[in-house]
């Protein structure tokens, strides 16, 4: 998850919150938040970035669709500009050993393993989850990342 307008932290408690409810989930752990960098649009504020391991039974495209609602009921308006500033964003990083790329979804998340904001979260909660494409674990990925990005742990 992350936000880089309004009250950052905050959005990502209320995704975070609305995502414990989903009927079909289970939210099974949060990693600490975040501040990053922003990437791809420099010109923007900084993001709140964490990461949610959630149960489910329900299809990738099923689980998209809830937390594309969610983002919406929190204020993202759709057609934004790629990696622009947004409310709130929820991705899919993983889906148990789902490989799957269509026009709407792929997983696992195509840029994951080049980004510190998603592994540095990630590793704090399955640092030994194996990328099923790249065949590392997240804890490598990281340790692995030349990006110089800067991350830094909020105390909350």
């Amino acid at each position: 998850m992350g936000s880089n307008l309004g009250e950052k932290v905050d959005n990502c408690r209320q995704g975070i919150a609305a995502i414990a409810v989903l009927k079909g989930c289970l939210l099974d752990g949060v990693s600490p938040l975040y501040e990053t960098e922003p990437v791809g649009v420099q010109d923007q504020a900084f993001f709140v970035n964490g990461v949610a391991l959630v149960k489910t039974d329900l299809e990738p495209l099923g689980l998209l669709e809830r937390l594309r609602a969610i983002e919406t009921s929190l204020g993202r308006k759709p057609g934004g500009k790629k990696f622009g500033p947004r409310v709130l964003d929820l991705d899919i990083l993983f889906f148990d050993n789902v490989i799957l790329r269509t026009d709407r979804i792929e997983i696992p998340h195509p840029r994951l393993h080049e980004r510190r904001f998603v592994l540095e979260p990630l590793c704090d909660l399955a640092a030994e989850l194996v990328h099923p494409v790249l065949g590392k674990t997240v804890r490598f990925l990281l340790a692995d990342l030349k990006d110089g990005k800067k991350v830094v742990r909020l105390a909350l």
